[in-house]
């Protein structure tokens, strides 16, 4: 026996042994005939009697010492009552020896059937039913978890119960002997774990599946890359790639601008407000490729790593230089068409204007008679045709004009109701000739605008002309003016002529196109009356617009900006 036992008795006992070794000497000193028994027994009474005190005073310690034990034992049972976790206490023999309510809840078993004769192996057999992926045999199943348990001195088990919740069981061995068991309800933790690698599989499943480039490098060493990276790369082995500057796959001239892309990713808010790059990527043959860029931070393990998608665009900077290159070459063809257009206008033109000329001498029969009437018919049918050719070819060299780039305005005041005015008395005898009535309306206080006069004028008569064109005898034409509140002034022409289906509104305004097909074409004209009104318009910041209804008529409106609108003349 040792000292600390020996400790410990005397701790306990010290009382009890003083007083029986008193008691045993005060028994010899009666049965022994001495001149010294008589002091040896008042001294083992006296003695006997300190030991009553002592008893007396160590029974009231320990019955406060009871008490505080029962008032610690009441506190711990009651946190034990409370916790949120299951817990329950086994001994060696796997006994329940205490439990907490929350256990019973989690292990869904009523507490009723609980008692210090119940077994683990009882708690195991009425669960087994309720567990999900546990087997068929329950003695087999059973065996298997005390089995795990007795070999190991703490470890953690998850079960999963039909109902779908998930309780994770850990278990630890006490040093005196016997287990705890900790319960917990872990079924949304386990399923916020479960959909995080379905989320993690699906997302390295999509990044293996890019037909885009994926390179993750943390500080600009590459750390990952996807196989369409090797396709981009010309590279069969991930390992050729990975630890490499990413750097060192693009040009030194674009360093600059590609420092953010092979930097740190724990500046966050650089890294958002990164755009797409275009530059070249280097191939491990030498040669380079174009590609397009796009970088976001991917947290990779406890930090951030930069995510580059590498995009092949190579393909679509052919088209684009192709599309370049198509678009350089059709506006120079454009522009050779113009200039061939009014060189042969010009041509075309000085003849045209002698056989007029000399046509209206002959009907003016100034140097005599002509002699024969049908002679002066067929002047007149030169003059008419010359006079139409003439104005074909005038809208075929303004229109050649504004498609070179060699229009230009000459901006003046001009008196808007004065030029309406004369605009309609040019096109007035065509209509008279149709019974066709034009009839005028605006303000007379109407203000100037600062415009092409020329210009104005081209666009009007076109509009009136068109008008007067395509309307039927008997019929009429409006023509307003009217100044709108802050935004500017519109002139409109409206006829009730045989108008235009709203389909082919935007082949009218398409240049050299009739909307009449050849077979039925009852009117002539080249088809650029309403294109080089609406080129026009816009020279001055304006536009055109063209409303109609197949068989009533049309309405085409010249809107001028405001800025164009100035006071008029007193």
């Amino acid at each position: 026996m040792n000292y600390q036992k020996l400790k410990n008795i005397w701790g306990t006992n010290g009382v009890a042994l003083l007083s029986g070794s008193l008691g045993t000497l005060l028994l010899v000193a009666v049965f022994t005939d001495s001149i010294y028994s008589t002091i040896y027994c008042l001294l083992a009474a006296f003695t006997l009697l300190i030991c009553s005190a002592l008893a007396f005073f160590q029974a009231g310690q320990v019955r406060e010492k009871k008490s505080s034990l029962l008032v610690k034992e009441s506190m711990l049972d009651m946190v034990f009552d409370n916790l949120t976790i299951g817990i329950s206490v086994f001994d060696e023999n796997f006994r329940l020896l205490k439990w907490n309510t929350q256990y019973t809840e989690l292990v869904e078993v009523d507490e009723a059937l609980l008692s210090p004769q119940t077994t683990l192996q009882d708690m195991l057999s009425w669960s087994f039913e309720k567990y999900v992926n546990v087997g068929d045999d329950k003695d087999a199943f059973i065996s298997e978890t005390l089995e795990q348990m007795d070999g190991r001195v703490s470890g953690k088990m998850d079960r999963h119960f039909v109902s779908g919740k998930i309780i994770e069981v850990s278990f630890s061995k006490c040093p005196g002997g016997g287990f705890i068991l900790t319960i917990s309800d872990v079924t949304s933790t386990r399923l916020a774990e479960k959909t995080l690698r379905e989320n993690e599989d699906r997302y390295r499943t999509m990044v293996e599946l890019s037909p885009d480039a994926i390179v993750a490098h943390k500080s600009g060493f590459i750390i990952y890359v996807n196989e369409a990276a090797l396709t981009l790369f010309k590279l069969k082995n991930r390992h050729d790639l990975i630890g490499q500057k990413i750097s060192s796959y693009f040009p030194y001239s674009d360093r600059d601008a590609l420092t953010p892309y092979f930097g740190s990713a724990d500046d966050d808010k650089t890294i958002k407000n990164l755009s797409s790059l275009k530059s070249k990527v280097i191939r491990e043959d030498g040669s380079q490729i174009d590609v397009e860029m796009e970088a976001s931070a991917l947290l990779y393990g406890e930090g951030n790593v930069l995510q580059l998608v590498i995009r092949d665009i190579s393909v679509q900077m052919q088209i684009e230089d192709f599309l370049k290159q198509a678009k350089d070459e059709a506006e120079y063809a454009a522009q050779i068409k113009g200039k061939f257009l009014a060189n042969m206008s010009h041509e075309l033109r000085t003849p045209l204007n002698a056989v007029i000329g000399f046509s209206e001498v002959i009907i003016s029969e100034i140097f005599g008679p002509v002699g024969s009437k049908k002679y002066l018919e067929y002047a007149h049918d030169i003059n008419a045709s010359g006079l139409h050719l003439l104005e074909l070819i005038n809208d075929i060299l303004d229109f050649s004009k504004v498609e070179a780039g060699e229009q230009k305005i000459k901006e003046e005041q001009v008196e808007v109701d004065v030029l309406v005015n004369e605009c309609i008395r040019l096109t007035q005898q065509r209509a008279i000739e149709n019974d066709i009535n034009i009839k005028l309306e605006f303000d007379p206080l109407l203000p100037q605008v600062f415009a092409d006069r020329r210009m104005i004028k081209q666009i009007l008569i076109n509009l009136l002309s068109n008008a007067v064109k395509f309307t039927p005898t008997g019929g009429r034409i409006i023509t307003s003016v009217q100044l709108l509140e802050n935004a500017g002034m519109k002139i409109s022409v409206c006829d009730n002529g045989i108008g235009i289906r709203e389909d082919d509104i935007e082949r009218a305004l398409t240049p050299f196109v009739q909307v009449d097909n050849d077979k039925s074409r009852k009117y002539h004209g080249t088809g650029l009356g309403l294109p080089l009104s609406k080129n026009l318009a816009e020279m001055h910041e304006g536009r055109l617009e063209v409303e109609s209804k197949y068989g009533e008529g049309t309405i085409v409106t010249l809107y001028l900006p405001q800025y164009r609108i100035c006071e008029k003349a007193a």
